[in-house]
């Protein structure tokens, strides 16, 4: 229904509806999130299993929702390009945008996330040439079923290795904490009225999620058709830069007030999870797997290469630990030629 009232508006009112539902969806699922996160609280399930599993899953949960549409209406173009296109937002122009505001420390920790990203990224590229090879440069791709239920398969090993990662950063520290924080985690009371009330307000959230998911795909589409592009270049520019604000907003804001520690650990993790959860998910649930398109090869998986060797050197500089403006400065630059390389 959704569809056939957005197709019927001037360009102008859908163009409007997109901007509107990616806010809704940014919104729904950061609501949604805290949702989770005080009932589990109030189960009593630990901190750093909610940290390690819930928020981990709750950075991807715009671009997987607005994926799950995707491959449900037939535009696998739009699961890919939004997947693959909120990566490179997220290395280039949150982290590069956070430099030139304030300090983004690199932590050493972060060696094996950018470790992960890595093999990740090489298995992805490898999967999606087995059908064509080399020729995938100039005809695209495909990412069989079979391949998306292996990328799936790594998602709860990913989850398992940070909540062992921050279990034993949990004990490194347990010297410094103090006994109330223990003693909160087991023996508060539960309260039911607490947990009732954010139950209601997930399920309310994630139905706003839906159908916000499903008018951004609705509206991407339609402009997609009649402005004679590719879905692809909607979900990699609109859609990956829209569904990656609120990361943007968050890092500026951290660096700015030198809490920027943690950005670049997230930003992997929630690319791991893009490339594993989200592309995993697309092709596993799409009959015959999930085409990839000629630009993924030309133009994504080129820039992916490149973060990677660009964050080995961030993570692995001995004389330096964070990244600095004129750093920041040279990743916004590659998301500017990025952007112009998929327009042109």
């Amino acid at each position: 229904m959704i569809d056939n009232f957005i197709s019927s508006q001037s360009s102008f009112l859908v163009v409007v509806v997109l901007l509107l539902a990616l806010a809704l969806v940014v919104f729904s699922a950061d609501k949604l999130i805290d949702g989770a996160v005080i009932v589990s609280a109030e189960l009593g399930i630990p901190r750093i299993v909610v940290g390690a599993t819930v928020i981990s899953l709750g950075t991807t949960l715009p671009e997987l929702a607005t994926s799950i549409v995707a491959v449900a209406q037939g535009s696998s173009d739009l699961a890919v390009g939004n997947a693959t296109g909120s990566v490179i937002t997220n290395t280039t122009l949150v982290l590069g945008a956070g430099a030139l505001f304030g300090s983004i420390p690199v932590l050493r920790e972060t060696a094996s996330k950018l470790r992960i990203f890595t093999i990740v990224m090489i298995l992805l590229i490898g999967l999606c040439l087995l059908d064509n090879g080399i020729s995938s440069f100039s005809v695209g791709g495909l990412l069989p079923q079979w391949a998306g239920i292996l990328l799936l398969a790594v998602v709860p090993v990913y989850l398992f290795m940070m909540f062992k990662g921050s279990s034993r950063l949990k004990t490194s520290h347990s010297s410094t904490s103090d006994d109330g924080a223990v003693a909160d985690d087991g023996g508060r009371s539960k309260n039911i009225r607490l947990i009732a009330v954010n139950l209601c307000v997930i399920i309310v959230f994630a139905a706003l999620l839906a159908f916000g998911s499903d008018a951004v795909v609705s509206s991407a589409s339609t402009l997609a058709a009649r402005a004679g592009l590719s879905e692809v270049l909607i979900a990699s520019t609109i859609i990956a830069l829209g569904t990656s604000l609120p990361e943007l907003v968050t890092t500026i804001n951290a660096a700015r007030k030198g809490r920027g520690d943690l950005a670049v650990g997230n930003v992997l993790g929630a690319n791991i999870l893009n490339m594993t959860l989200v592309l995993g998910y697309s092709a596993t649930f799409n009959p015959g797997g999930v085409g990839i398109a000629r630009d993924i090869f030309t133009t994504h998986f080129p820039v992916m290469v490149a973060i990677v060797a660009i964050f080995s050197y961030f993570v692995y500089n001995t004389k330096k630990h964070s990244i600095s403006r004129i750093e920041g400065m040279g990743l916004v630059i590659l998301y500017v030629v990025y952007l112009t390389s998929l327009i042109i």
